[in-house]
């Protein structure tokens, strides 16, 4: 199963520097989010800084700036993420894998009432997710109860990826179209 994670891992994070119109996607994602009832209903929300050709999170993070959520950002300790409060995308430094994380020790206390925003290479019709294979939010989301939301391109939402038994599975994933954009991998 590895083998076909780390080949399917390699093929995608190619295929992701050809995507036409991002900043057009991008934008139907994040008015996606921004009319989610979930996003609407929570207070606390759990926002990875994007990165490359990531799905972008910064116009989504100001945005909930401005609707005055408290958003929470991770960082890198040891093996495992931390989830900390910053308050504007100036508080954001570069860490050792060139990843911008919150410079604060305001860490979440409670996920009652949040959501996390969770990145992915690709993501399936049974809200399965494919990471970078770290495994840093399958073990941060393994114990936690909260509301888990993958983010991605249409292209690269699958009918059904290899799963192993500690992947944690989302409760929803949006991307900026319909099944039209499923990936034929």
């Amino acid at each position: 199963m590895i083998n076909i994670k780390s080949s399917l891992r390699k093929e995608v994070i190619e295929r992701r520097k050809s995507i036409l119109n991002k900043e057009l996607l991008d934008e139907i994602i994040k008015d996606k989010l921004l009319n989610s009832k979930k996003v609407i209903n929570n207070q606390d929300i759990l926002v990875y800084i994007s990165m490359e050709d990531e799905v972008d999170t910064l116009n989504l993070i100001n945005e909930l700036f401005k609707l005055k959520k408290n958003l929470y950002a991770p960082r890198i300790e040891g093996d495992v993420i931390k989830f900390y409060k910053f308050n504007s995308l100036e508080e954001l430094k570069i860490n050792k894998f060139k990843i911008l994380e919150p410079t604060s020790n305001i860490e979440i206390k409670s996920y009652q009432d949040s959501l996390i925003i969770v990145p992915g290479l690709l993501f399936d019709q049974n809200n399965n997710r494919l990471g970078y294979g770290c495994g840093y939010y399958d073990k941060f989301l393994s114990n936690k109860s909260i509301y888990k939301i993958g983010i991605c391109y249409s292209y690269f939402l699958v009918d059904n990826l290899p799963v192993d038994n500690h992947d944690i599975k989302m409760d929803e994933v949006i991307t900026d179209g319909g099944k039209d954009g499923i990936c034929k991998i």
